[in-house]
């Protein structure tokens, strides 16, 4: 096996009042007269449990992490990769022209060790999204960074704050998939009698890695990142799911929160005291500072386990407390009761479904392989729509675990949850399925191309849950002709 054919091999996903996208999307790329900002990925150093760690970072020259762009404006940006390994940067959430998005052999080459890259297309959304390698296990080792996309028709003086979460493990990442792949408990039997309604997840199928640590904005709560901001101050909590593996549960204590957008989408407001965020998704938070002196930890609990991190909102002259990295009580499992609960505020225009995909997701922990539709990447038959056709696809789950499935180059509306039709649901790129369940999304097929679909847990993606969304007529990649 070729070098680069085993880089595809484990390709993996990792990073503005939206419309519905009820029209065909333009897909040319843009023709910026501006200076292009230079976006760096670079080694960097960390300090984690008294150790000192080795992960990267994406930044500009001047220092600025990620980027913070404006709809509407072009995004032009040429990558400069500083490390000694290929790469590339997936623009997670944005949509964009099939050559821009990202896939190394898919859309494009690997960016070698000291070359770069110049993506170059116009800003057509506004919300919260990140930008991510989608090479090997790179988002494990944190090649990954926000990316903020403002809407210029918003006049809101608030606050804006980014929580970029993120799972951190001494091993290599390679390690990590040796020990799953040759020494993984076998797969709950028992558990695949039971209804769906009934299904409780065992420990060993809500978490498949140990982590050492939990990190927000590469710190620790041992070291918790501390934002100064101001009594009766409006604060926008941006909070980006980066983590390879982990889903969280976001709690935000003594501030009553509403959210407001999902995935970069907006949302009819909803108020709850916990939200539910898994990999790759997105959360918007509005909360409001209290009169007087304060410290407000913002917190993220991952699933299944008592390991939590997050950061905290503090004003000028207040005492910042001491934070435990374990909760007092252990975080459960996902569910769909949020998801029931929100409601996009710029919803699909009802059209009839003229083509419906059935996706399945199988697999298990032992032996250790995740599949779509009995296939494993680069094994795989890709999903063929139509162009301008309504697109229903129904997930349907037939593993012990959570899978967060993420389409690329489209925004899809949550239609049914096992069956039971829920009426203009949120809009996403990225939607949890729990096991032995069902989840319906419907999209418009309206940018053409080859898109991946893909588990964003990116273990499972090394054990194949990946394939292609190619649009009819569309020139497949040469990974996947047939000879």
């Amino acid at each position: 096996m070729s070098y680069y054919r085993f880089i595809a091999k484990t390709i993996l996903g990792l990073v503005i009042a939206s419309s519905a996208f009820a029209t065909t999307v333009n897909t040319q790329t843009s023709s910026s007269t501006t200076q292009p900002t230079v976006l760096l990925i670079k080694p960097y150093t960390i300090t984690v449990n008294g150790k000192i760690a080795s992960v990267y970072h994406i930044v500009q020259p001047n220092g600025t992490w990620g980027y913070i762009g404006t709809a509407g404006d072009n995004f032009n940006v040429i990558v400069k990769n500083e490390t000694t390994m290929p790469t590339t940067l997936h623009w997670h959430g944005l949509i964009v022209p099939n050559s821009q998005d990202g896939v190394p052999n898919v859309t494009q080459l690997p960016i070698p060790p000291g070359g770069e890259y110049h993506y170059d297309f116009k800003l057509l959304q506004s919300g919260t999204y990140w930008m991510h390698s989608h090479v090997g296990f790179q988002i494990q080792q944190m090649i990954s960074a926000p990316l903020i996309i403002l809407n210029p028709a918003d006049n809101t003086k608030e606050k804006n704050v980014v929580m970029f979460l993120s799972d951190f493990s001494f091993k290599s990442p390679q390690t990590i998939l040796n020990q799953l792949t040759k020494s993984n408990a076998a797969d709950q039997p028992a558990a695949k009698s039971m209804k769906p309604m009934q299904m409780t997840q065992v420990k060993a199928d809500l978490n498949d890695v140990q982590y050492d640590a939990l990190l927000t904005n590469y710190h620790t709560l041992h070291t918790p990142e501390i934002i100064r901001v101001i009594p009766g101050q409006l604060v926008r909590l941006r909070i980006i799911d980066a983590a390879a593996m982990s889903s969280f549960f976001i709690n935000t204590n003594k501030l009553p929160a509403t959210a407001i957008a999902v995935d970069g989408e907006d949302i009819h407001p909803l108020k709850e005291d916990s939200f539910q965020l898994a990999a790759g998704q997105r959360l918007d938070l509005l909360v409001k500072i209290p009169a007087g002196e304060g410290a407000y930890p913002i917190l993220a609990e991952k699933t299944g386990t008592s390991m939590q991190t997050g950061l905290i909102l503090a004003t000028a002259h207040t005492k910042i407390p001491k934070l435990s990295e374990t909760a007092t009580t252990p975080a459960g499992a996902l569910n769909y009761q949020q998801e029931w609960q929100l409601k996009a505020l710029h919803p699909l225009k009802v059209k009839p479904v003229q083509q419906i995909l059935h996706v399945n997701l199988e697999g298990s922990m032992s032996p250790y392989q995740w599949k779509i539709n009995n296939q494993m990447w680069p094994n795989i038959t890709p999903l063929i729509v139509k162009q301008h056709d309504r697109v229903q696809i129904i997930f349907d789950n037939q593993t012990n675990m959570t899978h967060p499935m993420h389409l690329h180059g489209h925004v899809f509306e949550v239609t049914a949850i096992d069956g039971k039709p829920m009426t203009d649901g949120a809009l996403r790129d990225t939607v949890f399925i729990l096991p032995h369940s069902t989840l319906t999304v419907q999209f418009d097929a309206n940018n053409p191309g080859n898109w991946m679909l893909h588990c964003h847990m990116v273990y499972h993606m090394a054990a194949g849950m990946l394939t292609l969304l190619s649009y009819e007529g569309y020139k497949l990649p040469k990974l996947l002709k047939k000879e």
